[in-house]
């Protein structure tokens, strides 16, 4: 039997969630849990457990997947089956469903890697207990010696709100505090409701953050060195309206330190055009050829004016010019003495 130590260090609604796990091995099989969970009051806690077992004979793996508390009274909390198990051995293992309506429970891990993680959500004071994660598979049947201890402490009430405008960009906070000791290997961003994953960014020799994996509306706009993760969403969508995960993973050796923040982004649809502009588009249609007839018979008018204005300043008629010349006084001339 050997055990490694393993340090996950997570914060869910900006509350740190110090978690203490080791790895146990025994005839072929390795199982890693967590020592120790954290949690705020109506926060979220992840319980870690992952497993590795023997080459199966010759036949492919199925079984269940269970969760139990151990405390005053002992019971089943969770189970998932694999794919191919009898159906009345409980729901089958899809990661992010809840087993039902009420359930706080989710299966937020991936059979295909061995990992039976779950997450429990709405926490409350009395949920603090042990919780042990078991296999039972048609090869063999493996747990921890121990459980994992959940702490419930009392809200802060810090929750992390972003508000966004459809089509435009927002950034989505992540601080933490920095470790000198351990290296910093991965930023990922995650979906909380359907537990997916976003985006995941890598540190470069030149001091660069890149994106190892994810789409191009993400960007990294965070110092790690200071302990701010902070990540921008360009063109949001009605779709981006989530709940989102941050995690910064550190490694130093087999120590394994992982920190978790949470944030809620609202984002609310794109400014409509007034609604009595809308309705007097197909009206201004409707005039626009009435407005143009206008138009051309105006400047018709106003030609014609000009016209007869030119024609009036010809030369005048005098109709009283030959009795103006009838009663001129007449100029005698005498001759000259």
């Amino acid at each position: 039997m050997a055990m490694a130590s393993v340090y996950v260090r997570l914060s869910t609604l900006l509350l740190s969630i110090p978690v203490l796990g080791y790895r146990y091995s025994q005839n072929g099989w390795t199982m890693t849990v967590a020592d120790v969970v954290s949690a705020g009051e109506g926060g979220t806690a992840i319980l870690p457990c992952a497993f590795t077992h023997p080459p199966p004979p010759d036949r492919s793996v199925n079984g269940s997947v269970m969760w139990f508390t151990s405390g005053p009274v002992n019971g089943l909390i969770f189970q998932c089956t694999y794919p191919g198990t009898d159906p009345s051995e409980g729901e089958p293992c899809e990661s992010g469903k809840q087993q039902d309506a009420g359930s706080r429970f989710r299966f937020v891990g991936n059979l295909s890697n061995n990992d039976v993680s779950i997450m429990m959500e709405r926490l409350s004071r009395a949920d603090s207990n042990v919780y042990r994660c078991r296999v039972e598979l048609n090869i063999a049947k493996f747990h921890t010696p121990k459980g994992t201890i959940v702490k419930v402490r009392a809200a802060s009430g810090n929750d992390s709100v972003v508000s966004g405008t459809e089509g435009a960009s927002v950034t989505l906070p992540c601080t933490f505090i920095p470790s000198n000791s351990h290296t910093l290997t991965t930023v990922s961003w995650m979906r909380k409701e359907v537990y997916q994953h976003v985006v995941t960014f890598r540190p470069q020799p030149n001091g660069l953050w890149t994106t190892a994996n994810g789409g191009n509306r993400y960007e990294f706009i965070g110092n790690p060195k200071e302990g701010d993760a902070s990540v921008r969403i360009k063109q949001l969508s009605l779709n981006d309206n989530l709940t989102y995960l941050c995690l910064v993973k550190y490694t130093h050796g087999n120590h394994q330190s992982l920190i978790l923040n949470e944030t809620r982004l609202q984002v609310m649809p794109a400014a409509q055009p007034f609604p009595v502009v809308i309705l007097c588009i197909p009206i201004g249609l409707k005039l626009l050829p009435l407005l143009v007839m206008w138009i051309i018979l105006l400047r018709d008018k106003i030609r014609k004016d000009q016209d007869r204005h030119i024609a009036g300043r010809g030369e005048p008629k005098c109709t009283n010019c030959n009795t103006n010349l009838s009663h001129s006084p007449r100029t005698e001339s005498h001759p000259a003495v």
